[in-house]
């Protein structure tokens, strides 16, 4: 089972699926949390989407940050550079040794 947190991600899985969440952050940047009935708290989490395997959903990671609001494109210039800012952090984190 996959249980990992990479920047604002929350990647899970199942015996099925790889599970990508994005925290929530309030206006002041911190991450929201959420209070069930038991008085249980728990970070406020957007799906990004669900993928067959890490490297699909690694894709789908830098797809979301890319295309996010906080990420402000304007040329392909700035897009690559974000591109590779996602990717250097998710390899970083996740010691792959590989490409994907």
């Amino acid at each position: 089972m996959i249980n990992m947190k990479v920047l604002d991600y929350r990647i899970t899985s199942d015996s099925q699926q790889v599970i990508v969440k994005k925290v929530r952050r309030n206006e002041r940047g911190k991450i929201s949390m959420t209070t069930d009935k038991d008085g249980n708290s728990s970070e406020t989490v957007s799906l990004v989407g669900c993928f067959g395997n890490l490297s699909r959903a690694l894709v789908g990671i830098q797809r979301d940050y890319v295309l996010s609001s906080d990420t402000q494109i304007e040329t392909i210039k700035d897009y690559r550079k974000s591109l590779e800012t996602i990717t250097t952090v998710v390899e970083n984190e996740m010691n792959l040794g590989e490409e994907f």
